[in-house]
């Protein structure tokens, strides 16, 4: 079900690692810099008509272990200097980001953590899920260069089953289909064990995207649009079971101080 995407990039990939998949197993250490290309296009987007709750005056910080599921959870938060008081965060307390480095943003530092190893990622940046259907979408601005970091969308079953639908990086010697680069990647992980396959479609150096989620029942979508007007689909997972929550993931990182930058998160009710 991989879908190919053609595109011009170039990518400066650490030799002789052994990863298959973009998040397998403990990453490998890499020594190339972090480098993040701003775009000079940005796709032209229709918002929906969603009422914003109002804002803290500081960020949440209360751990996610008793999230309420909603009939419905529609919501938009733009990260215009405060967050939304719907929000916490996933295991951490004090997790590294920034509501002031550049206005209107949301900057999370990559941590380390994976839901395939045995310490789950403490960046993630959660709310309710809805028990219905919904379409999840944020716009992200991350060029990866290190091995199996990924940054994204992300909804939670458990501590150690979600899906994760992000821009990662992911490079092996050999010519495995589940590892090509900078690219689009869907995971599905289920009691820390990735299921299917995770798609792997190229992403475009210098470029920002669009990511959408869709549940519909157990069944999600991904797709995404990015900065030159190109869109497409990556793939599709099943999960039974209703999601406890859904939200923003920067993890998987090899090396300190990456970080990816998110101008707003939304969610509608579905389809």
């Amino acid at each position: 079900m991989t879908q190919s995407v053609s595109s011009k990039r170039l990518v400066l990939a650490p030799a002789l690692l052994t990863a298959a998949l973009l998040a397998c197993g403990a990453p490998a250490p890499s020594a190339l810099p972090e480098v993040i290309l701003e775009p000079t296009v940005r796709p032209t987007l229709a918002e929906a008509a969603l009422a914003t709750l109002a804002a803290p005056a500081v960020a949440p910080t209360a751990a996610s272990g008793a999230v309420t599921e909603l009939a419905s959870a529609a919501f938009r938060d733009d990260f215009d200097g405060t967050m939304d008081t719907g929000w916490t965060w996933f295991k951490s307390p004090e997790p590294g980001y920034s509501l002031t480095h550049t206005a209107g943003w949301l900057r999370l530092n990559m941590s380390s953590g994976s839901f395939l190893g045995g310490t789950p990622p403490e960046n993630l940046l959660l709310r309710p899920a809805s028990t219905g259907d919904f379409n999840l979408g944020t716009y992200l601005r991350f060029s990866p260069h290190n091995n199996f970091e990924i940054a994204g969308l992300v909804v939670v079953f458990d501590d150690h089953s979600v899906l994760q639908f992000g821009r990662g990086f992911c490079y092996t010697d050999g010519t495995s289909p589940a590892c090509n680069g900078d690219g689009l990647y869907f995971d599905n992980i289920q009691a820390g064990t990735a299921v299917g396959g995770n798609f792997a479609v190229p992403a475009v150096l210098g470029l920002d995207y669009v990511l959408q989620l869709q549940r519909q029942g157990n069944t999600y979508t991904a797709s995404y649009t990015d900065s030159n007007g190109s869109s497409g689909v990556v793939g599709t997972h099943t999960v039974d079971g209703a999601p406890l929550s859904i939200g923003l993931i920067a993890a998987q990182s090899t090396v300190a101080s990456p970080y990816a930058d998110f101008d707003y998160v939304e969610m509608t009710d579905g389809p």
